[in-house]
């Protein structure tokens, strides 16, 4: 007997997703320049740094055991102490384990519940939203915009929503604008989430590529009882691009991620801890070349903005920049015509949320030279543009 087409239907949650930050990319791609033209990309984070030749001896392919693990905790705490003058226990408030989008999708996995209230950042990447969504929960987004200087407006905590909402996704320093909560913002953040018993979760992998030392919600007073704070290891301490992070903070919140990895399962393997704890031994300064980097290119991305007539908006702590389109045309629009013309990527401001209109985010990984490539792409379709107009 023949079998009829089946239908195969997905889940509801996966239509309930945000799109992807470059989804303008797939009408664009089917009207574009020839291929023959190479894409020049300042929309994507690519990590500077590279692995070495023999980085990963074959010793190290096995995964790491118990005790490794327990040695890197205590470097992990050891440094936390130094760094931001806060004693945290190896054990029971610090849990190693994969990238920063798996660390997210660990605490939604252990703490929220089908129909559950979770608060989310009405502008910024889209990993909170999906998280939530991808348990069952609803995002319920607090104010982030250009009228309070990119600061987060927490008053939806005290709201009826409020007292029944599980977490509460932060992200300082801010992607895509760099903004920062300052010791005050985040005292009184800390007294709210404790008075309406909501769990703070504070996304930090951008804190170490500014140069200057973040406010922790680690150090703030009850911070530790309240929240936990999620870090990478690449972008905290300088090594190649590899899916580790750890998570301080609330000896419950860490027990309940180290639950969820039942589930999910953690393979870490010995050459990462090796890796890891080498680079927090490390004498040296393992950023700084990044940091150069993100100068340099920050430098020549403000000359393509002068290009292209944009203005810089947002702040210099992350390997970023957030910028400003003149009048009212719309991100996207902008977007698609710099890769249909010139073939130059970048990110709309729209697809970090509503409040992102009018605004286009650069990465700054993509290297001065790329970014002088692109730079006079553009100019150059503008100068010819210019002419068109004016015959």
């Amino acid at each position: 007997m023949r079998i009829r087409k089946v239908v195969i239907e997905k889940a509801d949650r996966l239509y309930q997703l945000p799109p992807d930050p470059m989804a303008y990319l797939a009408s664009e791609r089917r009207r574009t320049l020839p291929r023959r033209i190479p894409s020049l990309d300042l929309a994507t984070f690519n990590w500077p740094l590279a692995f070495d030749n023999g980085a990963v001896p074959s010793a190290g392919l096995l995964p790491a055991s118990e005790s490794e693990l327990a040695g890197l905790k205590e470097e992990i705490a050891a440094w936390f102490q130094s760094h931001h003058g806060t004693k945290i226990d190896p054990e029971k408030e610090i849990f190693v384990g994969g990238s920063i989008s798996t660390l997210l999708y660990l605490v939604a996995l252990a703490f929220v519940d089908s129909g559950d209230l979770v608060f989310v950042p009405s502008l910024g990447v889209p990993h909170y939203r999906r998280v939530t969504g991808a348990v069952g929960g609803e995002a319920l987004r607090y104010e982030i915009s250009a009228k309070n200087n990119w600061l987060p407006s927490f008053d939806r905590i005290t709201s009826r929503a409020g007292r029944v909402a599980r977490v509460l996704f932060l992200n300082s320093p801010h992607n895509p604008t760099g903004a920062e909560l300052d010791t005050r913002i985040m005292t009184d953040l800390v007294w709210l989430a404790g008075k309406e018993n909501v769990l703070l979760v504070n996304d930090a992998s951008h804190s170490a590529l500014s140069g200057h030392k973040s406010i922790s919600l680690m150090s703030i007073s009850g911070g530790k009882q309240v929240g936990v704070e999620l870090y990478s290891f690449p972008r905290t301490f300088g090594i190649p691009s590899i899916p580790l992070g750890f998570a301080i903070g609330n000896k419950d919140a860490i027990a309940g991620l180290k639950a969820a990895t039942q589930v999910v399962p953690q393979v870490i393997y010995s050459w990462m801890i090796s890796m890891a704890r080498e680079a927090i031994h490390s004498r040296s300064d393992r950023l700084e070349p990044v940091r150069r980097q993100i100068a340099q290119s920050r430098a020549a991305i403000m000359t393509l903005c002068e290009t292209l007539e944009l203005e810089p908006a947002g702040y210099q702590t992350i390997p970023f920049l957030w910028a400003k389109i003149e009048g009212r045309r719309p991100s996207s629009a902008l977007a698609a015509t710099l890769f249909r013309r010139s073939r130059v990527l970048v990110t709309p401001g729209s697809a970090f949320g509503d409040n992102g209109e009018g605004h286009i985010r650069f990465s700054l990984t993509a290297g001065p030279d790329v970014i002088e490539s692109a730079r006079q792409r553009i100019a150059k379709k503008l100068t010819l543009l210019k002419l068109v107009e004016r015959s």
